[in-house]
């Protein structure tokens, strides 16, 4: 039961708990939803105006905030990061906005999704905020709904959880990351085959791909097919459609015959891609009548429009040929029962968001995406065993509404030819997990080995969390930077969770500001900090400066700590608010692993990997003198060690080591090839 005291109120247009004023200027149509009280310093606000119309717009007023960070929508499918001081430069279509208190704390306000409606943020010339509602279909009005959650707390990171599990539990709609397990591909080292050859895929490429992997020893155990492979016409309207399940004339044999080619060459897992409507323009009624096909046209809301006023009608002319959603779980059904007996394993779904835009006369968005998102998942769960890439998919509807599927692409796509937008896709993909990371899992896209910039983003990927994978096209490798990330076994050294931004660095525009980006993860009982040279619009001269510490790590034990450098090299002991500078060129990182230090040891990992601590599988102390590492692989193992160690054995062999007297810093060189435990004797 809350008390009185820690009760949040809406009164005399405020909002106000203990005392404190978190926001003026509610209007009275916001109302605090009384069902959902259930937790201190926390509220469910619901949204009500007196004419029933299909948008609608709610004074929300001015936050109490000195400085924000929010994440909004620029276009349907994707968001990115704005951080700000005045309120009214909060863009539309924001989905999430974190605050900081004036007085201290932080502040999280989080626009919502009811049976109807769609809530989002913007800000107004008055610095104050409005709720902005709709349905995205006219002939689907109504008063409004369950409209935001608001909350505060002293940890930016325990808020922004705990705010997850309560919008999770009051919406029932999906189901959180921590409690969906990661589909088993998720650890395979891949290969899209989206950059290397565009449209132009064809079964003779995708083989020639994969005997290039082989001769350079980094054979790819996932392959995503992605698109060009489906049977497609142009519409006298100028959109392409889906015509047929099968493949097109580029596959001769049709898929089965591609997938067996990849499987005799290492690929665990062959993966499709294809849109949520079918294919870009979606499904043509001619060539796949059975599904109740309707032409709609593209309608997007005003929010994208603020953004993209030409997107109704970009990329893919204004029409779609979409699947009711009475048909759509058939359609899905069909599709993939199809695939499934061509040996494919799973599919990227991308163009999720488009549902939006063609929502008329559909029941409106919400109701609309919903049926998709049960008939895909349901789909999926059936002939894939839930293996599912979320694409385009970057509102709300899908966030909170996927009780199945989990990973989820974060950001916009890695664009080998646009250099100023590297260090803002690495700045995207750790700010979206931040909220957005609780409900699904963050996908940081492919990016490929052999380009300028491809240290910088598989150096972003090692520490991601999520899966791995390239889009090189064939013989332009960078086969001594894969090995950093892909154990023998064809594995990635994954980390435990999304990488997410550090504390100091949420309300920085690392991108804009001469800060470098930081980001942190976990590796069971070591942590690692990512630094990133994220000013990648500036000239080449651009410089950045700061530091890193354990500290910088939430809820990371210990007191002491090993450090190792993964470009430096270098092996030192640190206490938890000891910082250790950083200086970073344009385009340049460095990667920080800590390690507890326990009876004076610490494993730091694989000294040769990009995410070194994630090759430590576990430490077993058998005495004081004695203890055992488990690695994931050989490689060049790196420790700190507080004396000399009598003797290390790799697998029970003895092994040569080196042992630096002064830095503590040891370190041991074990075969490839397979798991091994070092053991170290005093």
């Amino acid at each position: 039961m809350i008390s009185e005291e820690r009760r949040v109120r809406i009164g005399d247009g405020k909002i106000v708990c203990r005392g404190r004023t978190w926001v003026h200027g509610v209007s009275d149509a916001i109302t605090v939803d009384e069902e959902a009280r259930r937790a201190e310093n926390e509220v469910f606000l619901r949204a009500r105006a007196e004419q029933s119309r299909s948008r609608h717009l709610f004074a929300l007023g001015t936050p109490e905030l000195e400085r924000f960070t929010v994440c909004h929508r620029y276009e349907p499918f994707w968001m990115k990061p704005a951080v700000g001081t005045s309120i009214g430069d909060v863009p539309p279509e924001t989905q999430f906005l974190l605050g900081q208190l004036t007085g201290g704390g932080f502040l999280v306000l989080v626009p919502l999704v009811d049976d109807l409606f769609r809530f989002s943020l913007r800000g107004k010339p008055d610095h104050s905020l409005e709720l902005v509602a709709e349905t995205g279909d006219s002939f689907a009005p109504g008063n409004g709904g369950l409209a935001l959650y608001a909350a505060t707390g002293d940890d930016p990171f325990e808020l922004l959880e705990r705010g997850a599990r309560s919008v999770d539990a009051r919406l029932g709609t999906g189901r959180l990351r921590a409690e969906k397990s990661l589909p088993d591909f998720v650890d395979a080292f891949g290969w899209c085959t989206w950059d290397a050859f565009y449209q132009e895929v064809s079964a003779e490429k995708v083989v020639d791909g994969l005997e290039h992997f082989a001769r350079g020893g980094v054979p790819p155990r996932l392959l995503i097919l992605d698109d060009g492979w489906q049977s497609t016409t142009t519409m006298d309207t100028g959109e392409r459609r889906l015509t047929a399940f099968t493949a097109n004339e580029k596959f001769p044999g049709g898929l089965e015959a591609t997938v067996k080619a990849a499987r005799q060459r290492g690929v665990e897992f062959f993966f499709v891609w294809h849109a949520m409507i079918g294919y870009w323009g979606g499904v043509d009624r001619a060539g796949l009548p059975d599904y109740g096909v309707v032409d709609q046209v593209r309608g997007f809301g005003e929010g994208v429009m603020a953004h993209k006023p030409t997107f109704n009608h970009d990329w893919w002319s204004s029409l779609v040929g979409l699947v009711p959603a009475a048909h759509v779980a058939r359609f899905f059904d069909d599709y993939h029962s199809y695939l499934e007996s061509q040996g494919v394993d799973g599919v990227k779904v991308d163009n999720q968001a488009v549902l939006e835009g063609v929502a008329q006369r559909q029941g409106g968005r919400v109701p609309l995406t919903r049926a998709y998102r049960a008939a895909l998942e349901g789909s999926v769960e059936r002939h894939f065993s839930g293996r599912l890439i979320n694409c385009m998919s970057n509102a709300q509807e899908t966030w909170y509404g996927s009780p199945r599927s989990t990973l989820l692409r974060s950001s916009i796509d890695f664009f080998p030819r646009m250099p100023e937008t590297h260090g803002m896709h690495l700045y995207t993909n750790a700010q979206v997990g931040l909220w957005f990371g609780n409900f699904m899992h963050p996908d940081w896209d492919m990016f490929q080995s052999g380009h300028e910039w491809g240290a910088y983003h598989a150096a972003g990927r090692a520490i991601s969390g999520g899966p791995v994978y390239v889009s090189d096209r064939p013989g332009e490798h960078d086969f001594t930077l894969l090995k950093k990330l892909v154990c023998s076994d064809g594995r990635v050294l994954r980390c435990d969770r999304p990488g997410l931004l550090t504390l100091d660095t949420l309300f920085a525009d690392a991108t804009r500001q001469d800060v470098p980006l930081k980001i942190w993860n976990r590796n069971g009982e070591r942590a690692v900090v990512g630094a990133f040279n994220a000013r990648c619009t500036t000239p080449s001269s651009t410089v950045v400066k700061g530091s890193v510490r354990p500290g910088d790590v939430p809820g990371f034990l210990g007191e002491r700590f090993a450090c190792l450098m993964h470009n430096a090299g270098t092996i030192t002991t640190m206490d938890r608010d000891e910082s250790k500078p950083v200086i970073l060129d344009q385009g340049a990182f460095e990667l920080f692993t800590f390690a507890p230090i326990e009876a004076g040891f610490a494993a730091l990992g694989l000294a040769d990997k990009l995410n070194s601590g994630g090759a430590v599988r576990e430490v077993v102390r058998h005495s004081a003198t004695a203890l055992d590492v488990l690695l994931r692989d050989g490689g060049r193992f790196a420790a700190w060690s507080e004396i000399r160690p009598a003797s290390v054995k790799a697998s029970g062999e003895p092994v040569a080591f080196s042992y630096d007297e002064k830095t503590g810093a040891l370190m041991v060189d074990i075969p490839t090839g397979a798991a091994t435990t070092v053991s170290v004797h005093g």
